[in-house]
């Protein structure tokens, strides 16, 4: 059965389900428990899950369950989390959030053999205290965060997304010399008029590498810590900042309009060789980026717009290919294989230039008790120093909101180059890739 067909049967026991649940909570109160008669001490709890099925065209020479294969129909949980939000004073506030991503029936969880994809390991995404020390001004944290730099989509909330999922070109360092877009330190945020800022002092995670001649990678053996921070602007509604997370887009709930700026530099976080010699630079990232959430005919309709510019610098000629609970084992040792490596993955990190942008309108009306409908498009355009060609990666798709974010459809398309050696030069595109989505997403 093809992914629409199954699209339909999911949306029919979706839409069942969220009516039933709709008709007993508010999905916008959660589960919050006061602990003061005021309400300022109060601990709340939130849970979601994201599940995808997914048919796609794998690069060259991939191999699933032990056979090279062309094309993967797959399922599995892109995320399932759990998040406990405390504030025992009105000053005090304790995060802890866990859980598990990309568990498929191919990969996801740990050991060797047949077993390798079962019971994935459970682990921390965010551990932190916060004290506020001055109005909203200054409030201080430390721990395993998510206060980050670089831009609005590298702190994204993966619950109110836009598109079916964080660009990854916003997470340079993922799961390299962070925990999945986290690392440990210590960190200071606040509010001045407009202005929201954060700023973190981390020490990166120690990671596997393997530098080449001219050709970077993060360096395994520095211990210099980390500084990152974003600042933003907002020119309409202000946005929340009690917790780490920007939201994708508000569905016309906000007028919001903000204007950001961000980085992350680590000293000796790269390592290359010139000549056989080990050589260390820093890394440098940097960001610009514009969020538009716009609310028309009195909330009937809405548009949202994200547009960012990224400039890294890993190092040179650095380059990462990253595939998304990727469907493929590994790949075949005979035939020509790309640079994409196995699977769905794609060349989308590395050293030089990214833009990315997208763009949802939220229809006027309701399908009756069914919800509402938000089409959306996305765009990704890099030059890599190590590739001839530049990536160019368009993709779109439609929410189906049922219950806002809270019980939601998603059907998504994706194509990407795919890149091949050259004997005499760096790697060029010769074709592409597509793949086809369908998320349901459950929060609470």
């Amino acid at each position: 059965m093809r992914p629409l067909a199954l699209f339909g049967l999911a949306a029919i026991a979706l839409t069942t389900t969220a009516r039933a649940v709709a008709a007993e909570w508010d999905p916008g109160e959660g589960a919050k428990l006061k602990l003061s008669a005021d309400g300022k001490a109060s601990i709340r709890f939130l849970t979601w899950h994201q599940v995808w099925l997914r048919h796609g065209e794998l690069n060259p020479g991939s191999i699933v369950r032990e056979q090279e294969r062309d094309t993967a129909t797959d399922i599995g949980i892109r995320r399932s989390r759990f998040l406990i939000h405390a504030r025992p004073t009105a000053d005090l506030t304790i995060v802890l959030h866990f859980g598990i991503n990309n568990q498929s029936t191919v990969g996801g969880g740990f050991g060797a053999g047949t077993d390798g994809p079962k019971k994935p390991q459970l682990f921390v995404h965010d551990a932190y205290g916060e004290q506020r020390v001055l109005g909203q001004a200054l409030y201080l944290g430390a721990g395993l965060h998510y206060w980050n730099g670089i831009s609005r989509m590298s702190s994204a909330s993966t619950v109110t997304f836009l598109g079916i999922d964080s660009p990854i070109v916003h997470w340079p360092t993922i799961d390299k010399t962070d925990q999945f877009a986290r690392m440990i330190g210590v960190y200071a945020k606040g509010e001045l008029g407009r202005a929201h800022y954060r700023v973190a002092l981390n020490q990166p995670f120690v990671t596997e590498s393997k530098p080449a001649e001219r050709r970077a990678d993060f360096a395994s053996d520095t211990r210099t810590f980390a500084v990152q921070g974003y600042a933003k602007i907002d020119l309409f509604d202000k946005e929340s900042h009690a917790l780490p997370y920007f939201a994708g887009t508000y569905l016309g709930k906000k007028r919001v309009l903000s204007l950001g700026v961000g980085w992350f530099y680590h000293p000796r976080g790269a390592v290359w060789l010139e000549d056989g010699a080990r050589v260390h630079g820093a890394v440098l990232l940097r960001g610009l980026d514009a969020f538009l959430d716009l609310p028309m005919d009195r909330g009937r309709q809405a548009l949202t717009a994200y547009a960012s510019l990224l400039h890294y610098d890993l190092g040179p000629n650095y380059l990462r290919s990253v595939g998304i609970m990727n469907p493929s084992t590994g790949l075949a040792t005979d035939g020509r294989t790309s640079i994409n490596g196995a699977g769905n993955a794609a060349p989308i990190l590395g050293t030089g230039t990214i833009v990315y942008a997208q763009a949802g309108w939220l229809l006027p009306g309701t399908l009756g008790d069914a919800g509402r409908l938000q089409p959306y498009v996305a765009f990704t355009l890099a030059r890599f120093d190590a590739l001839d060609d530049r990536v160019t990666i368009p993709e779109a798709g439609v929410n189906w909101l049922i219950v806002g974010h809270h019980a939601k459809l998603t059907l998504h398309a994706r194509s990407r180059p795919v890149f091949f050696a050259q004997p005499d030069g760096r790697p060029r595109a010769e074709g592409r890739k597509g793949e086809v989505i369908v998320q349901g997403q459950f929060f609470f």
